[in-house]
């Protein structure tokens, strides 16, 4: 009944006692009322995504990280479809570079190597028989060689005991020397001249070759 005259206060047009029905109300206050004392609709359960779902969805983010990562190494040069991984070594395009970064240039004969394991890397260390230098200071009659043992991995020096080899070299700590590079450290001499490998278009100086006693 407290209901009922509050709304009868609330509405300033009553309606005619023509309209009203048993219960007093109009039409207008029996709408208005029920919307008052209608219980609120309940927020709907949030929707969960089945296992099956959620399983795939992380599958898919595995994967697109493992094609990033493949791509970033293929992009960088680090990586070889075959699955091997390259070294990061420095390629010199022409023979003003490449005679810069060695530390000593010698016409040598390479002798006897011994082969050795550094980390996880199979190594061979021979001496060389020097014949002439024409960059660095006067390593003697010999010089020790450390390389790429040949054939051990994706890039290694076509090296060969008892052959004669022009040797672009970077000087170590422990007094060794390496190739600047797997692919221009050493240039073949056959007939007097200084012969590039196939991946190597750079011809050593007139300078070089002259030091050398090499034909250009």
């Amino acid at each position: 009944m407290r209901v009922k005259s509050l709304i009868r206060a609330a509405n300033p047009l009553p309606a005619p006692k023509t309209e009203q029905k048993s219960d007093g109300l109009s039409d207008r206050a029996r709408a208005e009322l029920a919307a008052l004392v209608e219980a609120p609709t309940p927020p709907a359960a949030p929707r969960r995504l089945p296992r099956r779902g959620l399983l795939v969805a992380a599958g898919a983010c595995t994967a697109a990280a493992v094609v990033v990562g493949v791509a970033a190494a293929v992009l960088s040069g680090q990586y070889e479809p075959s699955g091997g991984v390259m070294a990061d070594e420095p390629f010199y395009s022409s023979a003003a570079e490449l005679e810069e970064a060695a530390d000593l240039i010698v016409l040598a004969r390479l002798g006897a190597g011994r082969e050795e394991t550094v980390d996880g890397i199979d190594r061979t260390t021979a001496t060389a028989a020097v014949a002439a230098t024409a960059k660095g200071a006067d390593p003697g009659r010999t010089v020790e060689v450390s390389y790429t043992t040949p054939g051990s991995g994706p890039e290694t020096a076509d090296l060969t005991e008892g052959k004669e080899y022009v040797l672009l070299l970077d000087a170590q700590d422990d007094g060794r020397f390496t190739l600047v590079n797997t692919t221009q450290g050493a240039y073949g001499v056959n007939g007097g001249r200084a012969v590039a490998g196939p991946d190597n278009d750079v011809v050593l100086s007139a300078g070089v070759l002259k030091a050398l006693r090499l034909t250009p």
